[in-house]
């Protein structure tokens, strides 16, 4: 019932803290960890949200609901570099004002 309670990284923590809670129990499908990750991934997302979320075989719950937080934040550059980048007003705006030199912005 506290892992409700937890984040995915609060969940990922727990599942690495103890294999009874990190790895299926016997004639159980998932872990504790997991369970409460799949319950939070259906409570909490809507139609939208879950066909943006990535689909690989071995992907678990816990992985499934870290990518949720991710596409829930705003999207901002949190770094620039190189050289030509006018001022930013709004992190998820990048100008670039420079001629023939390399740049790029990092997101995530």
């Amino acid at each position: 019932r506290c892992a409700s309670y937890l984040d995915a990284n609060g969940l990922a923590q727990l599942g690495r803290a103890s294999a009874r809670f990190g790895i299926p129990q016997d004639g159980q499908r998932r872990s504790l960890a997991n369970e409460a990750a799949h319950q939070q991934l259906w409570e909490s997302t809507t139609d939208e949200e879950r066909r943006c979320l990535p689909k690989h075989e071995d992907e678990s719950d816990v992985g499934l609901c870290r990518a949720l937080e991710s596409l829930r934040r705003p999207l901002c550059f949190d770094e620039l570099a190189g050289n030509g980048f006018g001022p930013q007003e709004n992190p998820a705006s990048v100008t670039y004002t420079g001629v023939g030199r390399w740049s790029t912005a990092v997101s995530g």
